[in-house]
């Protein structure tokens, strides 16, 4: 993935560069009690000896000492550090020196902390920029103990997908779990990393950036300075949305929101943060020093640049009493606000759609013990499933470094870190280079090439053994008719379920009684599953709801578009035509979160196994296809702001398809992907969480029944 080395890490430079740094930084001595001074009196030796210690695999850390200083001189507030030997310092420190460009490469620009270039006061005008452009509204959030609670092995996997040496991880595994000398107490960490190690800072950024990711991807302002972080928003609303969203990702992390800490607040009220009040359009800025680097040692805080350890100058008294007596007041009505408007524990927030249709629940759901299905989806794959489209004509995909770079004409017109890239869609004739498709392939990145209309042509793809015997369990239950038709039931049944739904809201917002007997006729079909003897039988229903349902669609749809019902290879109409367009989309992520899974995409039940198709992949996409593709279809058509005629080209001779051209294709994606990403309850476990989660929670289901841990696949049916 990267040229990164043990042998970059053990030049004379880089190991002189680094002693340099740790002896400016003129630290105590560690557990073994050697000093800077003591190691410096044989240098050039002592570098040679931890050099060959490292090489030939001998190298042990000392045991990190304990001590405990104040987090600002006269505050009588203690933190804990944990100060490895002089010798490990040096390592730790030629070790951050290497893999700081590279992880650099891949952290986002709302982060402040530990970073050479960036400083408080870069964050703070962060803040003040989005304030002044409307966004007022803030989540002040704090993690509960965060650097203690870092997960070990989510952090590995984190820097492995950065660092390919495995010399290399050896040693930072070994410093994350070093031993603890605390008085006459020794023992091993098994979480969290070591404040005032020099590798920490670095690696705590790394862990994360997951969260940076996940809340720039829903388009949140924030602003982050190491585990201190606020997300501006133009709403109160927005902002519980954020708060929602953090708390999930940081689950995901194994970590917890201190909810003591964290509030949601807006500028006329007044907030404090990285040793600012800001209260209105005021920022009052106290002293930084030993207020706002809860990491470092006072030893490292040298590192730091300049201008984010100096002293600022102190505010007056006077309008720090006035900014003390505002903020109480006003801290003391937005407690009032919010005593009124809370919702009552026995309310749930109900489901939100497209439609806005839905009728809230009044009742909680009665407590049922979690299974393993059951609980908050959490996956080292992503689920939001982070697809790059390659859609332009000409366009090239290559490979720079740790970078996915997209060249037209010879001109870089983006470049991605690949770290963050899921899947790979290929459309027309784009093209991508072999050594782009090398690293996709050993990364696990499929990629999928299709026409430029969306026909599937192709995947290219690693096959990863590792899951053999979930695999050798699907192929065991593929030739059990009477596994296949239960689950293949239970998908019709959410398929038909879902498109009834879709009509029924659409019969109560138009007024359109004809939609609301399309959907009884449909439920017929859905009562008549439990007899079902035969997947022919089974297939013979789903077809003739099928044909019900797309002959109700056209009913809603002006007579422009000329849609009479279902057609395709080709389809010959505009409607047909995103229909299509949207089911490979949606197919294919299905594909990816299956790969992601372990499971065998070409091996299901509903779908005839044949060479070339994936057949789970199309079975579990069933009862997704309304949901999802269906009402971005209407959206698009019925909405202003969607498509229009002058969008598509018609077909100009028999048996020729409809087309959308470039500008809708891009269109109809982002509202793909908007969808994909839109947030819901699960029926199935009552969790909020968005379409891609849902997918891979009813695919972990599948497997979970495949593996017989679970009785029976329950289709997800939204109400």
């Amino acid at each position: 993935m990267n040229s990164v080395t043990l042998d970059d890490v053990l030049t004379d430079a880089n190991l002189l560069a680094a002693w340099s740094k740790v002896r400016g930084n003129a630290g105590s001595a560690g557990v073994d009690g050697e000093t800077i001074e003591a190691f410096e009196e044989n240098l050039m030796a002592n570098l040679d000896t931890l050099r060959k210690e490292v090489r030939f695999e001998t190298y042990r850390p000392r045991p990190l000492l304990r001590v405990m200083v104040e987090k600002q001189e006269g505050s009588g507030r203690l933190r804990a550090l944990s100060i490895p030997a002089v010798r490990d310092r040096i390592l730790q420190t030629a070790v951050a020196q290497v893999l700081t460009p590279v992880f650099e490469a891949e952290f986002e620009e709302i982060s402040f902390a530990y970073r050479k270039g960036r400083s408080v006061d870069q964050a703070i005008a962060r803040v003040e920029r989005l304030r002044d452009q409307g966004y007022r509204w803030v989540v002040d959030a704090d993690i509960r103990a965060y650097f203690d609670n870092i997960d070990h092995a989510r952090l590995m996997r984190e820097v492995k997908r950065l660092v390919k040496d495995p010399a290399i991880l050896k040693l930072i595994h070994q410093w994350i779990t070093s031993k603890v000398r605390d008085g006459k107490q020794l023992y091993r960490l098994k979480k969290g990393v070591p404040q005032g190690s020099p590798i920490s800072p670095l690696l705590s950024n790394l862990y994360l950036d997951h969260l940076d990711d996940e809340l720039l991807d829903e388009n949140l302002r924030l602003v982050r300075f190491a585990d201190d972080f606020v997300i501006l928003c133009k709403s109160r609303k927005k902002a519980e949305d954020a708060l929602e969203l953090t708390t999930e990702v940081l689950a995901a992390l194994k970590l917890e929101i201190n909810e003591r800490k964290t509030r949601i607040i807006d500028f006329n009220h007044g907030f404090r943060f990285l040793g600012v009040q800001f209260i209105r359009s005021l920022a009052f800025k106290t002293k930084y020093r030993g207020m706002v680097y809860d990491f470092p040692s006072r030893d490292e805080s040298r590192d730091l640049p300049q201008d984010t350890a100096t002293d600022e100058p102190e505010p007056t008294e006077m309008a720090l009493a006035f900014a003390r007596a505002l903020t109480e007041r006003q801290h003391q009505e937005t407690d009032e606000e919010e005593s009124k408007t809370a919702p009552q524990p026995s309310r749930v927030r109900p489901d939100t759609s497209v439609y806005g249709d839905t009728e809230p629940s009044t009742q909680t759901p009665p407590p049922k013990a979690p299974t393993a299905v059951e609980r908050r989806p959490v996956s080292s794959h992503d689920p939001r499933l982070r697809t790059l489209y390659l859609l332009r004509h000409g366009c090239v995909l290559g490979k720079r470094s740790g970078r996915l770079v997209v060249y037209l004409d010879d001109r870089v017109i983006q470049e991605i870190p690949a770290i963050k890239v899921d899947q790979v869609m290929v459309f027309g004739n784009a093209s991508i280079t072999t050594p782009a498709m090398q690293f996709c392939l050993g990364e696990n990145i499929p990629i999928v090439l299709l026409s430029g209309s969306g026909r599937y042509h192709g995947v290219i793809d690693s096959f990863d053994t590792d899951p053999v015997l979930l695999h050798r369990d699907q192929f065991s239950r593929a030739t059990d008719p009477q596994f296949c038709l239960l689950v293949a039931r239970e998908i019709i049944r959410g398929k038909l379920a879902n498109s009834r739904l879709l009509l029924m809201r659409h019969a109560r917002k138009r007024d359109l009684p004809e939609l609301g007997a399309s959907a009884t006729r449909i439920k017929r079909h859905i009562d008549r599953l439990d007899s079902v003897t035969s997947l022919d039988e089974l297939r013979g229903h789903e077809g003739s709801a099928a044909k019900i349902y797309f002959g109700a669609l056209g009913k809603l749809l002006a007579p422009r578009w000329d849609f009479s019902g279902r057609n395709k290879r080709p389809p010959t109409d505009p409607v047909n035509a995103m229909l299509s367009y949207g089911y490979t989309l949606l197919f294919h992520n299905v594909y990816a979160l299956l790969r992601a899974r372990g499971l065998n995409p070409h091996v299901g039940c509903l779908h005839p196994m044949r060479a070339g198709h994936p057949a789970l992949a199309s079975d579990m996409t069933e009862e997704f296809r309304a949901l999802i593709v269906d009402t971005v279809v209407l959206n698009l058509l019925l909405n202003r702001g969607g498509l229009s005629a002058s969008d598509f080209t018609l077909p100009d001779a028999p048996g020729a398809p409809c087309l959308l051209n470039a500008a809708a294709r891009r269109k109809f994606i982002r509202a793909m992907e908007n969808k994909f990403n839109a947030a819901i309850t699960h029926p199935g476990t009552g969790y909020k969480i968005d379409y891609r989660r849902c997918i891979e929670t009813q695919i972990q289901l599948y497997a979970a029944v495949v593996r017989g841990r679970e009785e029976s696949y329950r289709a997800m049916v939204l109400r």
